[in-house]
């Protein structure tokens, strides 16, 4: 699954950087920037992700500057209802070859006691 973030960052000053986390650790990879200089020494800036996910994460965006940091925090769920109703169906099969393994079990030792019990009354 590929996912997109883009944080809403309103024009700061020249000296803004963006820090990107995932799931609490710093992603190391190389994440696009765009700036365009504004008067005052301010700039628009635009930073954005995109990561191949398998499973639910929560993704950070920092901005930091000398005007101050601002965080926005984005919680991307994984949901496989296919994949859930596989592993579901798989349990269910599993517990029903158990049962019917178990049911096999005493069936054979109940035929065995029956055979005995023929043998000792002919």
């Amino acid at each position: 699954m590929w996912t997109r973030w883009k944080p809403s960052v309103p024009p700061g000053p020249a000296d803004i950087r963006f820090v990107w986390e995932k799931n609490g650790r710093a992603l190391e990879t190389c994440v696009p920037v765009q700036t365009h200089a504004l008067p005052n020494g301010r700039a628009h800036a635009l930073s954005w992700l995109q990561d191949a996910i398998r499973e639910s994460a929560e993704y950070r965006c920092s901005v930091l500057s000398s005007a101050g940091n601002k965080t926005s925090k984005v919680q991307v769920a994984v949901l496989r209802p296919e994949v859930t109703h596989q592993e579901k169906w798989t349990r269910e099969l599993s517990a029903w070859r158990a049962v019917a393994g178990e049911h096999d079990r005493m069936m054979q030792s109940w035929r065995k006691a029956w055979e005995s019990c023929s043998k000792d009354t002919l």
